[in-house]
């Protein structure tokens, strides 16, 4: 579903798209979007919602780019372990989580809505110590607004990633790794407009 259409959410606009895909997320998840929102209300805060889903042609091209940024910084390696390096920084498209409909990228705001800082913009080119959620290097008050975006989304279920201090994740096979499941619950969508798999789950 389109969080578009529920207006208890703050969407920014720093990702949108014209079909407006990146708003859309697994209808499953909005309630555990909605009790990190909850949380933060309580608290005078709110969540800005910068982007949930990713289309898979959209995945691929900037992985593609990183796997060719690093042959032209490393020519002697191999293509499998350039692969390998680029999953690094940008996620596979066959496993990207943001693909898979699992996914938020998430900042913290106040309750009029202006972002708060949180030590660091989403989507760096390089992640860096300071992206890590537990990143110690950082203003107080930078810390204080990023453990409680942290603390909200976990009490909604969302897991945090290792060094992306505003992405979070349900169901997908980085979620599943980190919380010891056996299996992912969700998979690549292909298709952002086949209506039936937003409304199943």
């Amino acid at each position: 579903m389109s969080l578009l259409d529920d207006d208890r959410f703050l969407i920014d606009g720093r990702k949108a798209t014209i079909t407006g895909t990146f708003a859309m997320i697994r209808s499953g998840l909005v309630d555990q979007l909605w009790m990190a929102e909850n949380y933060l209300r309580e608290r005078g805060h709110r969540l800005r919602i910068v982007e949930c889903y990713r289309p898979l042609a959209q995945q691929s091209q900037s992985f593609r780019k990183e796997v060719s940024r690093l042959a032209a910084e490393r020519p002697d390696r191999p293509s499998e372990q350039l692969v390998g390096l680029a999953g690094r920084h940008v996620s596979p498209p066959w496993i990207a989580p943001h693909s898979c409909g699992g996914a938020v990228d998430v900042v913290l705001a106040s309750l009029d809505g202006a972002e708060l800082d949180i030590g660091c913009h989403s989507n760096p080119k390089q992640p860096g110590d300071v992206s890590f959620p537990a990143a110690r290097d950082l203003p107080e008050r930078a810390r204080a607004n990023r453990m409680l975006l942290l603390s909200a989304m976990t009490h909604g279920g969302w897991v945090p990633h290792w060094y992306e201090s505003w992405h979070f994740e349900i169901g997908t096979r980085f979620a599943a790794l980190l919380t010891g499941s056996n299996e992912a619950v969700y998979g690549v969508i292909p298709d952002p407009h086949a209506e039936a798999l937003w409304i199943s789950g």
